[in-house]
C-alpha cells in the first residue's frame, strides 16, 4: 500500500490537552537525557521547563537569516546547500537562497520593494536538482512566476524581471519545482518579501511603530529534525509536520517586549501544518486586531481572539501588551482545533499515524510557538491608545457577482488515495491547461470540498481574488462570520490563498485583467505541499 493510501485520519477527530513545547536542545540530546540514545528522535513531551524559549528571536538585520535587502538594485541569488547553526550542537544542513551583502552572506534574505518598482533578480542553481523562485502572491507573467512550468536545471541560471503591481503587504518567495516543492521548502528554500506603498507608509506613521522594533515579521515553519540536528524529509509521505518550530529561523524563540502595542506580520511557511494563532497571557487572549491579510491592509481593523493561518497565508495583526507588568510572560500559541482530517476513501487507517513524524505535535493539537517577555520601557512609555483604524485602507466591498460566469471546482480524493481538482491530477494531466480564461473577463470560481476530505489551502498563481461567500462551513468558521454570506474578517481583503474546509463551498471573484499578451499559463493548487506534489494542482491559461 502506498503512502497516500495509508491515510491516517479519523472522522470528526476532537483534539485537546496541554500545550506542548517547540523542541529539545542539544544538551539533552547529547547527554542521553530522558533515556534517549544519540540517534533517537526528540521526545517533545520530555522537555524540562528551562529548555523552552531559550533563543532570542532573529530580527531583520544586515546578515545571515532575515537579512534585509532592498530590491531597487539588481540582486543575485544562489540556491545552494549550506550549513547553519540553527540549533545548539552540530550545524544543520539547509538549502537556502544565498546573497552577498556588504555585511556578509545573507541566507533567505527578507526582500523589500515598493509598489511600482521593477525588480531584477538572478538565480544560480547550485543544487543537484531543478529548482525555481516563485513570487508568491505577485501579479506576474508566466515566465516570471517561478512555477515548475519553467524549472531552472542544476548548474543553470536565469533572471526574473517583473514589475511589482501589488498593494503593500507581506508576500514571500519559495521554490516551486513540480514534484519537489515539499522537500525543497522543508529543507529551507523560502524567504519573505515586504512590499510598501504610500498607504502603508501613512499607516505606519500614524501607528508610530518602527519597522524592526515594534513592527516585526514572524515567519513560522515546522521542521522534522533528528537527534543530530538534521532536517528529515520522506519523499512520498503525506502532510509533513515537524517536531521543531522555527520563527524567523529561530528555534524555541523569545522576544522582549515593552508594555505597549506591537504589530506582527505573521506568515505560515509550514509544509502542511495549519495554525490557530493566539497571543495568551495566563491562558487568556491578549487584545488583538486583524488589520491585513495576504494582499495587504483591510478597510478597517477587526478585534479577534485568534485566527486560522494555513500554509502560505499571511496575517497582519496588532497585539496589546500594555496591561502586562514588567516580568510578565505571554506566549504565541497555536490553539487546539478540530482538525477535520476526514479522508476515509483510501483503505485502512495506518497503525501508527505519527510514525513518520516522531516527536511532532499532531495536527490540531495545541503548540506553543514563541514566548514574549515583558520588560521595562527604557524611554517614555508609548501611548496606550491607538489612532482610529476605521478607515485604514481603501478596500472596496466584495464585488456584486450577479451575472458573472461560474466555474465549478471540486476537491476530492479517489479510491487510490490520489488528490484531484475535478478530474485533474497534475501527474495525469501535466502542463496542458485544463481550461482557458479570456483575458479581461471576470469569473466566479466555486470551490467545493468533499466532506470526506480535509482543510485545503488553495493557492492561485498570477492573480489575487476576493472571497464572496462561504456556505456549509464548519461551526468554528461559521462562528467567525462578521459580514454577509458567511464571510470572516480574514475574507474581507485581497487574498491569494483560501482555506476550504471539508464539506464547505467557497466562492471567489477573480478579475483576469492583466497587461501581458499571448498565452499565459498559471497554477491552481493546494498549498499543503505534499498534496501539491501528489498532483493536487492544475494548469490553466489566460489568453486573448
Amino acid at each position: 500500500m502506498t503512502d497516500p493510501q495509508r491515510r491516517r485520519f479519523l472522522i470528526g477527530l476532537t483534539v485537546g490537552g496541554a500545550a506542548t513545547v517547540a523542541g529539545p536542545i542539544a544538551l539533552w540530546r547529547y547527554t542521553g537525557g530522558h533515556g534517549h540514545s544519540l540517534g533517537a528522535p526528540p521526545d517533545l513531551q520530555s522537555l524540562p521547563p528551562d529548555a523552552r524559549f531559550v533563543q532570542p528571536l532573529r530580527l531583520p538585520g544586515s546578515a545571515g537569516p532575515m537579512a534585509e535587502i532592498d530590491l531597487r538594485a539588481p540582486l543575485e541569488l544562489s540556491a545552494q546547500a549550506s550549513q547553519s547553526n540553527l540549533f545548539p550542537g552540530p550545524a544543520t544542513a539547509v538549502w537556502a537562497y544565498a546573497a552577498r551583502t556588504a555585511a556578509g552572506e545573507a541566507l533567505n534574505p527578507l526582500l523589500r520593494a515598493r509598489r511600482g518598482d521593477s525588480i531584477d533578480v538572478g538565480l544560480r542553481n547550485r543544487l543537484n536538482e531543478d529548482t525555481t523562485v516563485h513570487w508568491h502572491g505577485l501579479h506576474v507573467d508566466e515566465a516570471n512566476d517561478g512555477s515548475g512550468l519553467h524549472p531552472v536545471a542544476a548548474g543553470a541560471s536565469r533572471r526574473y524581471r517583473l514589475r511589482v503591481d501589488n498593494r503593500a503587504g507581506l508576500y514571500w518567495y519559495h521554490a516551486h519545482p513540480h514534484g519537489r516543492t515539499g522537500a525543497q521548502l522543508q529543507r529551507g528554500l523560502a524567504g519573505l518579501l515586504l512590499v510598501e506603498d504610500e498607504e502603508e507608509l501613512a499607516l505606519r506613521q500614524r501607528l508610530g511603530l518602527r519597522w524592526g522594533e515594534r513592527d516585526l515579521p514572524l515567519m513560522i515553519a515546522d521542521k522534522q529534525v533528528d537527534a543530530r540536528n538534521a532536517i528529515v524529509y520522506k519523499d512520498g509521505a503525506d502532510d509533513w509536520i515537524g517536531n521543531r518550530v522555527l520563527v524567523n529561523w529561530t528555534p524555541e524563540p523569545y522576544l522582549d517586549v515593552i508594555p505597549a502595542w506591537y504589530r506582527f506580520r505573521l506568515a505560515n511557511v509550514c509544509n502542511a501544518r495549519m495554525l490557530r494563532a493566539c497571543f495568551l497571557h495566563e491562558d487568556k487572549p491578549l487584545p488583538m486586531l486583524l488589520i491585513g491579510g495576504d494582499g495587504g491592509l483591510l478597510e478597517r481593523a477587526w478585534p479577534i481572539d485568534d485566527l486560522f493561518l494555513a500554509p502560505a497565508q499571511r496575517a497582519d495583526v496588532l497585539v496589546d501588551f500594555g496591561a502586562l507588568a514588567p516580568g510578565a510572560k505571554a506566549v504565541l500559541r497555536s490553539l487546539d482545533y478540530v482538525a477535520m482530517e476526514n479522508e476515509d476513501e483510501s483503505g485502512a487507517f495506518a497503525p501508527d499515524p505519527m510514525g513518520d513524524h516522531p516527536g511532532a505535535v499532531a495536527m490540531g493539537e495545541p503548540l506553543d510557538l514563541m514566548e514574549l517577555r515583558v520588560i521595562e520601557c527604557a524611554t517614555q512609555r508609548p501611548p496606550a491608545r491607538l489612532p482610529s483604524l476605521e478607515a485604514m485602507s481603501a478596500v472596496p466591498p466584495p464585488p456584486d457577482t450577479a451575472g458573472w460566469p461560474v466555474r465549478a471546482l471540486r476537491l476530492r480524493m479517489d479510491e487510490q488515495g490520489r488528490w484531484f481538482i475535478n478530474d485533474w491530477n497534475f501527474h495525469l494531466s501535466g502542463h496542458e491547461p485544463a481550461f482557458t480564461v479570456k483575458r479581461g473577463t471576470r469569473e466566479v470560481w466555486e470551490i467545493r470540498n468533499s466532506m470526506t476530505s480535509m482543510p485545503h489551502p488553495m493557492h492561485l498563481h498570477g492573480f489575487q481574488f476576493r472571497v464572496v461567500s462561504r456556505a456549509i462551513s464548519p461551526p468554528d468558521i461559521r462562528g467567525r462570520q462578521v459580514a454577509a454570506n458567511g464571510l470572516t474578517a480574514q475574507d474581507l481583503g485581497w487574498s491569494d490563498t483560501v482555506v476550504v474546509w471539508p464539506g464547505e463551498i467557497v466562492r471567489l471573484a477573480i478579475d483576469f485583467s492583466q497587461p501581458f499578451s499571448g498565452v499565459q499559463r498559471y497554477m491552481l493548487h493546494c498549498h499543503n505541499l505534499e498534496h501539491e506534489d501528489m498532483g493536487m494542482m492544475l494548469t490553466f491559461a489566460v489568453a486573448d
